[in-house]
């Protein structure tokens, strides 16, 4: 499924894809409070279907805002009381300066490569 949805700095698009027992959502674009309500919805919808490993590829995200590290956070929280987990992948430039200042790379996972972030689960792609 490939999405764009309008936000106030710009528009995001969301790629969603699956790998063994992973969801993994690939991020474009600008991320900001009028938009990241999706990326819950997304992962609403994995937690659905007992998919709660989830990877989110931000390598191609230009802009995030604080609402968007909220609503990780509060997705990395979700999914862990699912016995689950959220890994960001290919975080860099501003999104990853923002993330951190906030002082937050404890609280989210960030991996280099998709196969790091797959195994971080105690999968095999």
């Amino acid at each position: 499924m490939k999405r764009k949805i309008l936000g106030m700095m710009g528009k995001m698009e969301v790629l969603v894809r699956e790998a063994v027992d992973i969801g993994i959502i690939e991020l474009a674009g600008e991320i900001d409070i009028y938009n990241c309500g999706e990326i819950k919805k997304l992962i609403d919808a994995y937690i659905a279907r007992k998919i709660v490993k989830i990877i989110v590829d931000m390598g191609k995200v230009s802009y995030i805002d604080s609402s968007t590290i909220g609503v990780l956070i509060s997705e990395v929280k979700r999914l862990e009381q699912q016995k689950g987990g959220l890994r960001l992948l290919n975080l860099k430039g501003a999104p990853r300066n923002v993330l951190e200042m906030a002082r937050l790379e404890g609280v989210l996972r960030v991996c280099e490569s998709e196969k790091e972030a797959v195994e971080s689960f105690g999968a095999s792609a």
